[in-house]
């Protein structure tokens, strides 16, 4: 039985401990076979067999304090969050501020009035400081109150470790406040509520920063759920009716005026219009629409005036699986990121360990009760693991908001890893390097033939019919302004040509086996190009010559051969065509490799063979004969327009038809990957070097983090992390090639 796969929104993650056991809930559930929690956008995704109930799922998410909530498929998982107001900031940065600015007044001789000055009236220095903490308190509750409930059912977070440090530097003030009314105004020397205000203060202030930078990195990906206009216009009963989009029927007829979007996909039954699709492909220029093209849903009509059969709307259109395949991407981790959920499980719980084992030591070595509590308040503060969950997840994020702006869409994490590994890229040969039309590459004529005269009477030949070769040959002519005449009594032969009357003349234009058949001598006619396509012509039983087809590489082929191999990644192109065609094309893109005449099944082989020399592969393809290479490569690529068994299986899949869009797709995954690299050496360094300063290993020479300076740290380290991350919204791949 199929497993079934269900998404989840899950709210209170915090940090990358909070992931880490939402996930492990999520895999404990009965049924589950497969699981991903995504820190990031607070979602979850699980697929389960016949036994698994997602409300079990959902309980077990309940029972660790987060609350779950079934996403429906055509739900949206970027979705913008508010968890942090400016006005709770604003509150806490003033009170922190005030409390820090009185707590340290003696310390560094600010001038305080005479009822707030520790000498001059202790009460009053600590009451004021306990009043003024409390509001800061209230704004940070969120910290202290999850903190304490994932303490109490034994899965401490991020919060956890601020509930206590902040917690016991607030408790153990308050104490001394208590001592002091009594009378005991030395305690008025161990006060530390500047170090729970301001330390919440500024963990507040971070947070809110991260929201921010997240719903940043979310809205290239958001808009995409925009680009559907809620509403069009139908003929129904052949009268215009404004109707919901969603709700339109398939081979209903949309109307779409100049400035509009088209808000289905369908083939234009009347007009014409040229229509900006920026969204799906990335390309600037309008494309040419008429009778017979398709369009897609989010596009918008430039001018003009389209009647449209509906071929798909709502769910069903372009833009709709594109924001199907941008939730699935989030939602596949990238297998660098196995090493910060392994560390995350086991994090919070050796970290509590350091600051206590830290604190005791110093207790021992005969330091007072302040100092103590400032060194376990500093270690809980700056190991907080917030940069380290968010290291991944954001720049998978952003890296596939950014891929589908430039009409790249990665199905995961795992995919621009792998692709950015690859160093040999496969082509398919027809539709991927070339364009999949014959083009007129060469015309030889036979002793005593003049082309001008011999041509245009077999392109009469072929007049009305719609193979590639006679489509190809009347364009030549219509290009070479040829006047074609009508053809009488056309036979067409299948596999051999066509025999007509033409001007009162017989005409043969096919296979040399046409010729044999109807005794046309052929040492007359010239030698036969290689490579290509050749269509013998003879008129009156005279030989006239060959006309040489192949198949039209794309202009952009051969420069993005190059760009590969810039990036040090060689191509080669494997096809089921004849050798000769494959070597033509090949050469003509500039791709030295050539495996030609290969089944679709001896694809896989051939891409298996090569994975196991050591390879790191790409399948570039577009055909049902292609889906084999594509899903046995490390990366398969589906070129737009490509059959819906190839995009299913390809774990990349380009909208703009050229390959320029694949080295635009490698670029970019590799400048993800950097940017991964970059966050996860930061959040681990940062640890590395600040749960020692805070445990006071250099305080004998003078280097200490107090509690506030933790705080800062810990918010910093993610919002460098999102930060870093946002950087690749501004990445634009074509750079890379500019010299």
């Amino acid at each position: 039985m199929e497993n079934k796969q269900y998404r989840l929104k899950i709210e209170g993650m915090r940090c990358a401990a909070c992931s880490a056991a939402a996930e492990k809930a999520l895999k404990n559930t009965k049924g589950a076979t497969e699981c991903a929690v995504n820190l990031a956008l607070a979602t979850g995704e699980v697929k389960g067999d016949e036994t698994f109930d997602i409300n079990v799922a959902i309980l077990a998410l309940d029972k660790l304090g987060y609350k779950a909530i079934l996403i429906k498929d055509d739900e949206t998982t970027v979705t913008q969050t508010k968890d942090y107001h400016i006005a709770e900031v604003v509150i806490g940065l003033i009170f922190g501020g005030l409390v820090m600015y009185i707590g340290m007044s003696h310390m560094i001789y600010l001038p305080v009035p005479a009822f707030l000055d520790m000498h001059a009236s202790p009460i009053g220095f600590a009451l004021s400081q306990l009043l003024l903490c409390l509001p800061v308190l209230f704004v940070g509750r969120r910290f202290l109150t999850n903190g304490i409930k994932r303490l109490v059912t034994l899965h401490p977070n991020m919060d956890s470790l601020v509930a206590l440090g902040t917690g016991s530097a607030f408790l153990y003030s308050l104490y001394h406040t208590v001592l002091i009314f009594g009378g005991n105004h030395e305690m008025a020397h161990a006060l530390y509520f500047e170090s729970a205000a301001v330390v919440l203060a500024l963990i507040l202030l971070g947070k809110f920063l991260e929201e921010k930078s997240k719903n940043r990195a979310k809205d290239a990906i958001a808009s995409l759920a925009k680009l559907i206009p809620q509403t069009c216009t139908v003929l129904r009963d052949g009268e215009p009716v404004t109707v919901k989009s969603a709700e339109v029927l398939m081979d209903e007829i949309v109307l779409c005026a100049a400035g509009e979007k088209i808000a289905v996909d369908g083939i234009v039954t009347e007009g014409s219009g040229d229509v900006d699709e920026a969204m799906l492909t990335g390309e600037s220029l309008p494309v040419f629409k008429e009778e017979g093209s398709k369009v897609s849903g989010g596009t918008i009509l430039k001018d003009g005036f389209l009647k449209i059969r509906t071929t798909g709307a709502g769910g069903a259109t372009a833009a709709a699986q594109i924001m199907r395949l941008v939730a699935e991407a989030q939602q596949k981790k990238a297998p660098i990121s196995r090493l910060a959920d392994q560390i995350s499980s086991v994090f919070v719980p050796a970290v509590l360990a350091i600051a206590v084992i830290a604190a005791v030591i110093w207790a021992l070595l005969g330091k007072d009760a302040g100092y103590v509590l400032q060194i376990f308040v500093s270690v809980l503060v700056v190991a907080c693991p917030c940069s380290l969950g968010l290291a991944t997840p954001i720049a998978v994020m952003v890296a596939s908001g950014r891929g589908a702006k430039l009409g790249i869409l990665f199905r995961g994490g795992d995919v621009i890893e792998h692709l950015a590994q690859i160093d040999m890229a496969l082509f398919d040969k027809t539709g991927t390097v070339t364009e999949g039309a014959l083009k007129v590459s060469t015309i030889l004529s036979a002793e005593g033939a003049d082309e001008k005269e011999w041509l245009p009477i077999a392109a009469g030949a072929e007049y009305g019919s719609v193979h590639p070769v006679a489509k190809a040959l009347l364009a030549y002519c219509g290009d070479k302004n040829m006047s074609v005449p009508m053809a009488d009594n056309v036979t067409t032969q299948a596999g051999k040509g066509v025999v007509a009357e033409v001007s009162g003349k017989t005409v043969l234009a096919g296979t040399r086996r046409l010729m044999e058949e109807n005794a046309v001598d052929l040492s007359r006619f010239p030698t036969s190009p290689e490579g290509m396509a050749s269509v013998y012509v003879a008129v009156s039983g005279v030989p006239m010559g060959i006309i040489g087809f192949s198949d039209t590489v794309k202009p952009t082929s051969r420069e993005a051969v190059s760009r590969l191999s810039a990036m040090h990644i060689e191509s080669a192109m494997i096809t089921g065509d004849n050798r000769a065609a494959a070597s033509f094309a090949a050469e003509e893109a500039g791709i030295n490799r050539v495996l030609a005449e290969v089944l679709p099944a001896d694809k896989a082989k051939e891409a298996e063979r090569l994975k196991s020399e050591g390879h790191k592969t790409a399948m570039i393809g577009d055909g049902i004969n292609d889906a084999p290479a594509l899903a046995a490569a490390h990366v398969g690529v589906c070129v737009f327009g490509g059959t819906d068994v190839a995009a299913e299986v390809a774990g990349v899949l380009l909208m703009r038809n050229d390959l320029l869009a694949f080295t635009d797709a490698v670029a970019l995954s590799r400048y993800a990957m950097k940017i991964i690299r970059q966050n996860l050496f930061w959040a681990f360094i940062y640890n590395t070097i600040g749960i020692p300063l805070a445990a006071g290993v250099l305080s004998h020479w003078g280097i200490a983090l107090t509690p506030a300076l933790a705080g800062t740290m810990m918010a910093l380290s993610s919002f460098c992390v999102v930060t870093n991350s946002l950087r690749i919204t501004r990445y634009a791949p074509e750079k890379k090639f500019k010299k």
